[in-house]
């Protein structure tokens, strides 16, 4: 055969998912202390994919998604239910979009973007499911609280990189950020779920 049959498991899937979006996480919060005149209260966290921080955000963020696609696959194959691997899947290519195609390539990314946040936030509720509780309940709760805040997002969509404006408060960059972290808490979440699985 190509490959190994045996690394379609959903600990090698947990794995990856775990490395990769440590490695994101990472990359995010220390590039920022190297983008100059960053504000993370202010800038979107895209606006890393631009300047001087371009090559490794972009990179980063791809390889994110790339890791999201590839588990996909596995869990397509090891799990009962399809339309959790298939949002994964569809998750996971426009995450590589967001990486491809950067801030300063408009419309382009304005869309991605966008899909991506929403194919994102629908994840942890979709996965109920496929996971046991309590996780399976705090998933859904995860995945309603992030669509909430991403719809409380929308006015600020489309605001040029440098705007101040405040909806709710918060400027753009911190509105983001508390739809990305709970996502991210409840990815990291699930790959060590699926890692204990191996």
């Amino acid at each position: 055969m190509f490959f190994n049959i045996k690394v379609l498991t959903k600990g090698n899937a947990g794995l990856l998912l775990f490395i990769s979006s440590v490695q994101w996480l990472m990359m995010m919060i220390i590039l920022e202390s190297f983008q100059p005149n960053y504000n993370s209260a202010i800038h979107y966290v895209s606006s890393l994919g631009v300047g001087t921080t371009a090559i490794i955000y972009n990179t980063s963020i791809s390889l994110f998604g790339l890791s999201m696609v590839i588990s996909s696959i596995i869990l397509y194959k090891s799990l009962g239910r399809k339309i959790f691997p298939l949002f994964f899947l569809i998750t996971g290519l426009f995450v590589i979009g967001v990486g491809l195609f950067p801030e300063n390539i408009r419309p382009i990314h304005g869309y991605v973007t966008a899909f991506a946040f929403l194919f994102a936030v629908f994840l942890p509720i979709i996965s109920f499911k496929a996971l046991n509780p309590p996780f399976s309940y705090l998933s859904i709760i995860i995945g309603l609280v992030s669509l909430v805040v991403l719809i409380a997002f929308f006015p600020y969509l489309g605001l040029p990189a440098e705007s101040t404006i405040l909806f709710l408060g918060l400027a753009k960059g911190t509105m983001e950020r508390i739809i990305i972290y709970p996502l991210m808490f409840w990815m990291l979440s699930l790959s060590i779920s699926l890692t204990n699985k191996a």
